[in-house]
């Protein structure tokens, strides 16, 4: 990425009649398909949200689905100065991501693709994303699981986060976004307050061609209550 931070924050990129449109939309979308809770408990923080996944997106949310392959897409090629794509899968790619007060969390992780984007649509006590950015070394070939897993292990101790990066804390407000190196940044959500849900867009891009070698566990893991047999496919916990 240009911005060598390895993130980038703009306030305002949707506008508030922009973001209450999608709310309409996405609480219209709910009273036909009550979401699912997922809930796996973690060491710190567990990871309990409900999500709208992006082959229900392009099929009934297409105002999302275009932001995703239309003008988010172009943003990020525009900053991070390479031919990055929307994912191939379309579940993955563009995700709602809902989480109740009171209980609602997600756990640190990595992602699994090279940008991520998060559009906040809504205000609501506490529910930041914290980030570490640029703080994972990130191995070229991905087929080194075992070495990975030590290397992930390691910059997650408290010397490493205290050497190689500073925790940032981002609160959600409407229409605000932020574009991370979603493979690179360790990231999770804090937990939710007050009376309202916290509802935001999750948009993942990476270099065509790419693929992660834990795709089908990672998915039943954040989509399903089903049992996988990782703890947690992208290693994150």
């Amino acid at each position: 990425m240009e911005d060598l931070s390895g993130y980038v924050l703009r306030d305002d990129y949707l506008d508030r009649d922009s973001c209450r449109e999608l709310l309409g939309a996405i609480a219209e979308y709910r009273k036909a398909n009550p979401l699912q809770e997922i809930h796996r408990d973690m060491r710190g923080r567990s990871l309990h949200y409900s999500v709208i996944d992006g082959l229900a997106i392009r099929d009934y949310l297409p105002q999302i689905w275009d932001l995703y392959i239309g003008r988010v897409n172009e943003m990020v090629r525009n900053l991070v100065g390479e031919d990055v794509v929307p994912l191939a899968s379309s579940r993955v790619g563009v995700n709602v991501n809902v989480m109740p007060p009171g209980r609602s969390e997600y756990r640190w992780h990595y992602d699994r693709c090279a940008v991520t984007a998060i559009i906040y649509l809504n205000e609501v006590e506490a529910g930041e994303t914290e980030f570490y950015p640029r703080l994972r070394w990130l191995l070229s070939n991905q087929e080194r699981v075992r070495t990975q897993k030590a290397l992930d292990r390691l910059a997650r101790s408290w010397l490493a986060r205290s050497i190689r990066s500073k925790r940032v804390s981002v609160r959600p407000k409407p229409g605000r976004l932020v574009l991370m190196e979603g493979n690179r940044c360790w990231h999770s959500v804090r937990g939710v307050q007050g009376t309202r849900d916290r509802i935001n867009v999750i948009l993942a891009y990476d270099v065509e061609g790419s693929s992660f070698a834990a795709e089908e566990g990672l998915d039943a893991y954040l989509y399903t209550m089903g049992e996988t047999v990782e703890k947690d496919p992208n290693y994150g916990g």
